[in-house]
């Protein structure tokens, strides 16, 4: 019972997540949800968790549950503009290196999924706390122009919490 107990909450939000992501409550979304939070959470116990406790506390619950709404609402943003830049043809894809602030291995992996999920833009590597992406568009966007949104977006909700340690 203490195995569960101690698991219960990565479940949930890994559940919640799943559901989020297929906005549909239909009895069979909802079954593939509980199994498949059921292995990422067997699965990612190991990792997220040791004999102290939790490894990482970088981001509270709130916060995080703000992301995701703030990724969504992106994502589906990014699509709509993405579908225009493609029909327009006026966009073509620029690589660069974005050195982001947050320093923590796990805010940068959250922050380099998030451009990834996000229609325009791919995460490509990362190094150390550098993330290379490949992004659409216009010839002549400087670096700066191009790293905005994602600052503005992704990693202003890591920051906050990175300097009041």
């Amino acid at each position: 019972m203490h195995y569960l107990k101690k698991r219960y909450k990565l479940f949930f939000f890994m559940l919640f997540f799943w559901l989020l992501l297929h906005f549909n409550l239909s009895l069979q979304t909802i079954l593939f949800g509980v199994v498949f939070s059921i292995v990422v959470t067997i699965l990612a116990f190991p990792v997220l968790y040791d004999e102290k406790g939790f490894r990482y506390h970088g981001v509270s619950f709130y916060k995080m549950i703000l992301y995701f709404f703030k990724l969504f609402f992106e994502i589906f943003k990014s699509a709509f503009i993405y579908i225009i830049n493609v029909i327009s043809g006026e966009y073509e894809p620029v690589l660069f290196t974005i050195d982001l602030d947050v320093k923590d291995p796990i805010q940068v992996g959250i922050v380099a999924n998030s451009i990834t999920l996000t229609p325009g833009t791919i995460s490509v590597d990362i190094i150390d706390h550098s993330i290379v992406v490949m992004q659409l568009a216009k010839p002549g966007t400087t670096q700066e122009e191009l790293e905005k949104p994602i600052r503005d977006s992704f990693e202003k909700y890591f920051k906050e919490k990175e300097k009041k340690q």
